[in-house]
């Protein structure tokens, strides 16, 4: 998923911020899942050859779950030995671009995807159906690009590629937009616990598609951290009505003075730890990080008499340590 073509941007600061953000994209994308720590950062190669021109349109965004219809033909052509070259020649050679986009760090081949499948056949029949669901989405989605579009018109919209991959990864990027693991998502029920309900998958989208506008100086703090990935939950709300962390803000919202003090101590440090992308701290919450950073993107916006002003500085945060002084975010 490429940013660089977007209005107003200029040449040498579009690259950087392109670099920054596909990485930011990515890691956030794996950070949801903790067992997909071997996706890389330093996968790219060259991320922003072949640029490509994103529409302003929502309409013009394509929704594509053709690759999960092939997954689905291929394994039950291949059922129960799911035969490694066959996945690779009628599911990853036959696939779409975004498919292919998912092979490299992810899927890696039509051998580890067949391994995987075989050591979790029965995860990914509890999977089917809420994959085969995704097809439904495409009202919901299309809602809430034009949502978004209305609420920031400066807004791009790359393609959306749903495809079933090896149990590793929520999502990545690559030139043509942006790859979302369905298998990642499921119906809960007594005996099977996805990562994510398949009801807020469409959430997730949104959460990705505000990381996606976001342009932003190159700052690794915890500060810095949290707000970016708040300015998703809080826009994606701001969007939707919703966002997919709510479990978090229950716990964050009912702590939240101690957890402001403690945040305060160490928010210009570098070390993230435990406030994002998984923790060994057993006592609260993973990721309380959003929740911060949403609690004080949320207090620029009403802070702001001009709404649409506030988004599109939301989206263009230059200094984060004055942003959050002119939040005026402080409980006491």
């Amino acid at each position: 998923m490429l940013i660089s073509n977007r209005p107003g941007a200029s040449a040498s600061g579009v690259n950087q911020r392109t670099m920054q953000t596909l990485k930011e994209i990515i890691l956030n994308f794996r950070v949801k899942w903790p067992i997909l720590s071997i996706i890389a950062l330093t996968s790219f190669s060259n991320p922003i050859s072949g640029q490509t021109v994103f529409p302003n349109d929502p309409d013009s965004a394509k929704i594509h779950t053709e690759d999960i219809a092939l997954f689905w033909k291929v394994f039950n052509a291949t059922t129960p030995g799911f035969d490694g070259k066959t996945f690779k020649k009628e599911y990853l050679d036959a696939g779409s671009e975004g498919l292919k986009g998912f092979i490299k760090m992810r899927i890696e081949s039509g051998e580890n995807l067949s391994k995987t499948i075989k050591e979790n056949v029965a995860y990914y029949n509890a999977i089917r159906n809420s994959s085969l669901s995704i097809e439904n989405k495409r009202d919901t989605l299309q809602k809430h690009l034009k949502n978004f579009k209305i609420k920031y018109p400066a807004a791009v919209f790359p393609d959306v590629y749903f495809v079933i991959g090896a149990k590793n990864s929520g999502g990545t990027v690559f030139n043509g937009g942006l790859i979302v693991g369905a298998e990642m998502f499921g119906k809960e029920s007594d005996n099977f616990k996805p990562r994510l309900n398949i009801e807020v998958i469409d959430l997730v989208v949104i959460h990705e598609l505000v990381h996606f506008q976001q342009k932003y100086i190159t700052d690794n703090t915890l500060l810095a951290q949290s707000i970016k990935e708040g300015a998703a939950d809080f826009i994606c709300e701001l969007v939707t009505g919703s966002h997919s962390n709510k479990p978090i803000y229950e716990y964050g919202n009912s702590h939240e003075k101690e957890l402001w003090l403690e945040f305060k101590e160490k928010m210009h440090s570098k070390d993230w730890k435990p406030w994002l992308y998984g923790s060994k701290d057993n006592s609260r919450p993973q990721d309380l990080g959003y929740w911060m950073g949403y609690r004080i993107v949320k207090a620029y916006y009403y802070n702001m008499e001009d709404k649409s002003k506030a988004i599109d500085d939301i989206l263009n945060i230059n200094n984060f340590k004055e942003f959050l002084q002119k939040s005026g975010y402080n409980p006491q």
